[in-house]
């Protein structure tokens, strides 16, 4: 797998951009396509090629990550958080953090008292959030705003990002990285493409708080053909009952037909398919749990298709994506809008 496209996924992983805080992930992008993009009330950012005279389609990735902000500063220094999205408790105690403060970032821990000192509870029991501090490693409130920390700063969990066994990524926040860096590869690939009609590439907001971005785009846009782009939690994890039909990571991208908010386009599917034949591109197909930005789009008569990267461990310190899944999903992409656009 070329060192481009993992390098390039680092870059976007690495980036903090908790939902409502997108602004560094939008930064990046701005600059990575060095061309007029247009951002909308909410915070979208939209990239149009080729004319309104032809067929319109949409390709449509989320900025946001899950994570925290500073619900409030504590008189001994600590730091109470609120989280943002789908983080789940189990997944916080001992957990190293970065704050995003006016003076930059500032590091700590999500504290968890020792077992040994655990009086009146079973030290197995999981802490909810909100039982939880951050230590800085102050004394005062007023040592933590001097710092640069106040009401409201973003806060994430550290990442690192590290390959698994040489094709296969681990770090936060892939979800979903991994569709921004996708849609700017596509860019990369059709930028200097004619088309017969219009080609919009999307990248959203507030996607892990209710596909927020996405309905605004559903209320100001429309579009004959959405591509929804997101992580697919897979199933071929040790411990998991094959409840839905198994997705496995290195298979190829997924095409999610149904989950709880959508049904996708069978005529769209059928579609893809003989895109994929002709190209030889592995693709696999899904039915879970969960949504996306398409749900959402799908509602303003798009037809639409939800169109997933296969991810182990989802909203966890330590997802994990294939590579090869990430070269075939670009190439899926960049054939069905030339497809799309005959």
């Amino acid at each position: 797998m070329p060192v481009k496209l993992e390098d390039g996924l680092k870059k976007v992983v690495m980036l903090p951009g908790v939902s409502g805080y997108e602004d560094e992930v939008r930064n990046y992008i701005r600059k990575y396509v060095g061309k007029p993009m247009r951002e909308d009330a909410i915070g979208n950012l939209i990239l149009d090629m080729g004319s309104d005279k032809g067929p319109s389609v949409a390709i449509v990735a989320h900025m946001d990550e899950v994570g925290m902000v500073v619900s409030n500063i504590l008189d001994d220094g600590n730091i109470k958080f609120k989280v943002i999205g789908g983080v789940y408790d189990q997944m916080l105690a001992a957990r190293a953090v970065e704050v995003h403060g006016s003076k930059g970032v500032v590091r700590g821990a999500i504290g968890y008292n020792a077992p040994h000192l655990s009086v009146g509870r079973d030290p197995k029991d999981v802490i909810t959030w909100d039982k939880l501090i951050i230590d800085i490693g102050t004394r005062s409130r007023k040592e933590t705003e001097a710092l640069g920390i106040k009401f409201l700063n973003p806060i994430i969990i550290k990442k690192d990002f590290f390959l698994v066994n040489k094709k296969m990524v681990c770090s936060r926040a892939l979800d979903n990285r991994v569709g921004v860096l996708a849609l700017l590869k596509v860019f990369d690939n059709l930028k200097n493409q004619k088309f017969n009609g219009k080609v919009s590439l999307i990248w959203t907001v507030q996607e892990e708080i209710g596909l927020r971005g996405a309905n605004v785009i559903a209320n100001t846009m429309d579009f004959d053909y959405v591509i929804a782009l997101d992580t697919y939690s897979t199933t071929d994890c040790p411990g998991l009952e094959k409840f839905y039909q198994p997705v496995y990571l290195g298979k190829g991208p997924v095409l999610r037909m149904v989950d709880v908010r959508m049904i996708a386009s069978p005529k769209f599917r059928n579609r893809i398919d003989a895109i994929c034949k002709k190209d030889k591109i592995p693709l696999q197909y899904g039915v879970t749990g969960g949504s996306t930005d398409g749900a959402i789009i799908q509602t303003s008569g798009a037809i639409t298709m939800p169109i997933g990267i296969p991810m182990r461990y989802t909203h966890s310190a330590t997802e994990i994506v294939h590579l090869d899944d990430l070269a075939n999903l670009i190439k899926l992409l960049t054939a069905t809008v030339k497809d799309l656009q005959k």
